[in-house]
């Protein structure tokens, strides 16, 4: 036995046979080395794989996200290609609003033509995707604010519509019109400030456009009478009623009944006196008549007197 060997001795009771083994150092050392070596490439086999198994499961994760991306990329192009449609669409729409309303004056010439909607999407890089985004972004912000302003337009069209005085506030025929003529009850020069409408006594005397009675009531020369407010400075007056169906501070409609004709205040029959006035200056009431009569109707002004059938007052 040299020196450094090892020697291993087994025993299974204390006087039982002696079993004794013994090791050489150049064994030892060998075995050693030997072991060593086997751990160390197992650790590194183990580490090897580890990083295998984690670039394998990265990869997988990479290319699920792609796919993820990709899909993205994909529904981003159609929603690009979607609103610009929509975007060019509502454009065009606006276009054609302005240019019947008349706030554009230029017209709109020859467009048109179909609108060739493909399955297959327009291929965009991410910075075309970006940049088609970015200039829908703004072309929607420049739309908004132009369609309120459509919108803002057609509301106050729509209010002034209403505020019109439009049609003949009852059923007869112009009996007397706007302007010079003479007085039928002194037959001086005189100038009416309306026009009478002769229709049978009790008839339904209508608003003609939407408003609120200023006044309702009996007035001088005018008898049961009944004043309008339409806004814009908008206002009719209807004279020499029967009976009043309204009253002061009530709202009315369009085609609503606030009075019956009569023969009240200075009149020779029954008919009803019309005014239309615009900041209380009074205007040709014919003008907003719709009726066919009334749009033929003119009145004669070279008679110097009246005839006596026709009712005035």
């Amino acid at each position: 036995m040299n020196k450094g060997d090892l020697t291993v001795i087994i025993a299974r009771f204390a006087e039982g046979p002696v079993r004794k083994y013994t090791f050489s150092r150049k064994l030892l050392l060998v075995t050693s080395a030997t072991a060593l070596i086997l751990c160390v490439s197992f650790l590194l086999s183990t580490l090897h794989y580890y990083y295998m198994w984690k670039k394998v499961s990265d990869y997988s994760e990479l290319e699920t996200t792609i796919d993820q991306l990709r899909r993205e990329n994909e529904g981003f192009r159609l929603s690009a290609n979607s609103l610009n449609e929509k975007v060019s669409s509502l454009e065009m729409t606006s276009k054609k609003l302005k240019i019947v309303s008349g706030l554009d004056r230029q017209g709109l010439g020859g467009m048109g033509g179909p609108l060739e909607v493909s399955g297959q999407l327009i291929p965009l890089s991410n910075k075309e995707i970006g940049d088609l985004f970015t200039d829908l972004d703004k072309k929607s912000g420049d739309l908004e604010v132009e369609l309120r302003r459509l919108q803002d337009f057609y509301t106050n069209q729509s209010i002034l519509w209403a505020a019109t005085p439009v049609g003949m506030p009852v059923r007869g025929y112009p009996s007397d019109g706007f302007g010079n003529r003479l007085d039928p009850f002194n037959g001086e020069p005189d100038f009416h400030v309306g026009v009478d409408i002769s229709a049978p006594y009790g008839n339904k005397v209508i608003a003609t456009a939407d408003g609120m009675v200023l006044f309702a009531g009996r007035s001088l020369g005018y008898g049961k009478m009944v004043s309008l407010d339409h806004k814009f400075g908008i206002s009719t007056r209807y004279g020499h009623l029967s009976r009043l169906a309204v009253g002061t501070g009530q709202k009315v409609k369009k085609g609503d009944v606030i009075g019956y004709v009569g023969s009240t205040g200075r009149a020779t029959g029954p008919h009803l006196h019309y005014e239309v006035r615009l900041n209380n200056q009074p205007l040709n009431p014919m003008r907003f008549f719709q009726s066919a009569t009334a749009l033929q109707f003119k009145m004669d002004r070279s008679k110097t007197r009246p005839p006596k059938n026709l009712r005035r007052g």
